[in-house]
Parts: C-alpha cells; structure tokens; sequence
C-alpha cells in the first residue's frame, strides 16, 4: 500500500494493528510515522502535539529490555482504555533476538493499539515482515514503474525486474534498470548460490566486489551492501514461498529462490538471514572492513545460525 492510501484509511478510523513504513534513505519515513501516530491518537496530523500525548510511546533505544518494557506498558494501558500507539524508528537496527521479542506483540496485539515500524525492510526478520502492513514512502504501482522504463529505452523484461526488485521506488528501478547493476547482479547470483550449496568461494567473492580505492584493489563496501541485500532477498522470497505468501522480487532467480526454499528449514534460512543481518550491521554501522566482513558473511551461511 502506498502512504496516501494508508493515511486516508486512517482518517476513516480504519487501519491494520502494525504498519511498517518503508523506503528510500531520506524520505521522511519517520516523520509520516509520527504524522500517524497524532491522527490515530489526536485526531489531528501535528507529530508535535505527541508530547503531551501518555498513550503515545517512540522507543528510545534497542535494547532487548527497553522493547519488552513498551509492550508491557502497551498491554497495560488497555485497562485505561482507548487508543495507545508504539512507533519503532529504524526497526532494522533491533537483533534478531530483539525482533523475535517484539513477535508475541505483533501477533496478539492489544486492543485499539497501532505499532508503525520505520525503516529497512531487507533487514529485518521475515516473520517481522509478515505480520505488518507494508506502507511504501515514495513508491507507486510496480506497472506503472516499469511502463516508465519502458519508455525511456529499457527492455520489458529488465524493466519488470527493475519494478519488481525496487517495490515500485522510481529512483531505486531506474538504478536497479541500469547496466552497471544488471552486470554486477548477473554475475553475482551464481556467487550467492555457490555460497549457499557448493565450496565456500571466497576467492570468487573478493574478486567480484573487489573495487580499486587509494590505489589498491579492496572489497568495495557499497558492492558489498548490494550484494548483501541481493542475498537478503533471495533468502527473504524463499521464507515467504515456505510461508505460503507472495510478493517475490527475483524474478530472474526463481529457479535459485526454489531450490533454497526446498533445500533448507525456516529455522536455517532465518538464521543465515540473521547472520546476513548481523554482518550488514558490522559493515555499516561499526566500520568493519569490507573484506573481513565479506569472509565473515560466508562463514555464517554455513554455520545456518539460528539467533
């Protein structure tokens, strides 16, 4: 569901028990959820009055402890009655362990309780996914996205993949269309299902995101980050092929998606997302280097962590 869609559901009184809001760095994903939260609890969309809101809470760290606490006062508040709202910004940044905490509260929430998450859908844990309504910042219909691409000179059927991988984010398709990223993904796929079934190929790896920096050829982080997300992906279709859903992206890797989602458990494709997770989180919040992290990601696709 788009965000205009979402919200004028909700000035009717109408809207699933959590939301997760996504999209595209930097486009105001948190504020909208803020804007949610006062039309849900005030009846008006000025985040600023929250403050003086007590049936409103924004969590203020990502502590296992401190998610625990916000759904226990979200419980309790239902002997006072009325709405109660929980936002959870960058939901991307709580473990695994602290994901699988917020689980209960998501399948069995309170009475006229709203929690909107915000941030990076690729990482969290599918069943995180699966329990909430995506609402897409900046997104537009999948069709309309790749008849746009179409229009400016891209094939059909790179133009349908770039929609589908983008979820209908115009300024991700049209980098998704292009051939820089179309070459590096082909090239990629086959990497990420050696990883997955064959030798661990850390050679093959290094040498595919290797990018030269100050002279010197090193694992490029940024090709890193994608090849991250492009196995976080598969591994999320193949979940929710296992869960019985839909809304695949790797349109041109249903034959890898398949084999993951026949080959593996739930329990190890969560816990070789996880591991993913926990790398990504390494690479690009604590400064890791690149090709430590790259070797380390390997590692933890066959060790099938299960946090």
């Amino acid at each position: 569901m788009q965000l205009l869609q979402w919200l004028s559901c909700l000035r009717a009184g109408n809207t699933p028990h959590a939301v997760f809001l996504v999209g595209p760095a930097g486009s105001g994903k948190k504020e909208y959820a803020r804007q949610a939260a006062a039309l849900y609890l005030l009846g008006q969309e000025d985040g600023e009055k929250l403050a003086e809101c007590p049936f409103y809470q924004e969590l203020p760290d990502y502590a296992i402890k401190t998610v625990r606490a916000c759904c226990e006062e979200l419980n309790r508040q239902v002997f006072a009655r009325g709405r109660r709202c929980l936002v959870i910004p960058d939901a991307h940044r709580l473990t695994a362990q602290t994901q699988n905490a917020l689980l209960k509260t998501l399948e069995e929430p309170p009475e006229d309780a709203l929690l909107i998450l915000t941030g990076n859908e690729q990482a969290v844990l599918p069943t995180i996914r699966s329990r909430c309504m995506l609402v897409r910042v900046g997104a537009e219909d999948r069709e309309k996205v790749a008849a746009r691409l179409t229009k400016q000179g891209v094939a059909p059927d790179r133009a349908k993949l770039a929609a589908a991988l983008s979820d209908g984010v115009p300024s991700l398709a049209e980098r998704y269309a292009g051939e820089a990223y179309m070459g590096f993904r082909a090239q990629a796929l086959p990497v990420i299902e050696e990883a997955l079934f064959g030798v661990t190929p850390f050679a093959k790896a290094a040498e595919l995101l290797e990018r030269r920096e100050d002279g010197k050829k090193r694992v490029g982080k940024d090709a890193l980050c994608d090849f991250m997300d492009m196995l976080l992906s598969l591994l999320r279709d193949a979940l929710l092929q296992q869960l019985g859903a839909g809304d695949g992206r790797n349109l041109d890797a249903l034959a890898l998606q398949n084999r993951v989602a026949g080959h593996f458990t739930t329990a190890e494709i969560q816990g070789m997302i996880a591991g993913t997770l926990k790398q990504r989180r390494v690479l690009t919040e604590f400064g890791g280097a690149p090709g430590v992290t790259l070797d380390a990601l390997l590692v933890s696709l066959r060790q099938r962590e299960t946090e």
